[in-house]
């Protein structure tokens, strides 16, 4: 989970320097900035991020973190003529159709909801 999220979005942004994009935003997730070492933390900015070397950090999370941070290293390291704007926006949940037959955090719950899975809900 990984190592295919951390080479998919530099694959991703390798081929957004080479078309020359002027802005490129990732969709990371909040996984990424709230494991901090504060668990009442309430308001996040660009300097949080999940702990990725914590025990009780999960490979999902430790992906998106990872990922992120590899984003933007890659773009402060691009020489100044190209460089591009980088957004990353850090959704809770992500709803609606699924766009490719590949499965995703969000809709997995949606799923569970939906199919009975979670042991936890009851539907009426």
């Amino acid at each position: 989970m990984i190592k295919p999220a951390v080479e998919g979005t530099l694959a991703a942004l390798k081929g957004a320097q080479k078309h020359k994009a002027k802005r490129v935003v990732v969709t990371s997730s909040v996984a990424a900035i709230w494991k901090t070492s504060d668990e009442k933390q309430t308001h996040f900015t660009h300097d949080d991020w999940t702990d990725a070397t914590s025990k009780r950090v999960g490979a999902y999370e430790k992906s998106k973190t990872l990922a992120e941070k590899a984003a933007w290293d890659f773009v402060k390291a691009l020489p100044d003529d190209e460089k591009f704007e980088l957004v990353c926006i850090n959704p809770g949940l992500v709803l609606g159709p699924n766009l490719n037959t590949s499965n995703f955090s969000s809709g997995d719950v949606i799923s569970n909801f939906l199919t009975g899975k979670m042991p936890c809900l009851a539907l009426a």
